[in-house]
């Protein structure tokens, strides 16, 4: 096994990526520890994300998964949080989603957009 890449430089201690997903072969979404998501384009530069967000109550990262458009959700360590966020803005959205339902004792693992008619937000089975 070999390394190919290295993705950023100087984090701190603990800040281990839990989860990621391509979105095309270049560009990679990456979350974990330290709060953030990251979108990095591997043609530019590993060493430095191109765009970040911030999980706002300072919560690890644990699942992340995109729509292939404008879209990102996040699963959290606050009790289950689920986020969506608009990449086209730095904050997560305010939203209230109506038919979102999770009963989760603790954080939420997995996330996934099903394709279908009208794309929406579906549970997985946990991991």
């Amino acid at each position: 096994c070999e390394c190919v890449c290295r993705l950023g430089e100087e984090f701190r201690r603990g800040a281990g990526v839990l989860d990621m997903a391509f979105e095309t072969p270049h560009q990679l979404y990456t979350c974990g520890y330290d709060t953030y998501i990251r979108l990095w384009d591997l043609r530019l530069s590993p060493r430095k994300c191109v765009m970040e967000w911030e999980e706002p109550h300072d919560c690890a990262l644990y699942c992340l998964q995109t729509d292939g458009n404008h879209m990102i959700a996040s699963g959290s360590s606050y009790y289950g949080v689920v986020r969506l966020w608009d990449k086209r803005q730095s904050q997560c959205l305010k939203v209230r989603v109506s038919h979102l339902y999770a009963a989760v004792a603790t954080a939420l693992h997995a996330l996934d957009f099903r394709r279908s008619a009208a794309p929406e937000l579906q549970p997985l089975p946990f991991r």
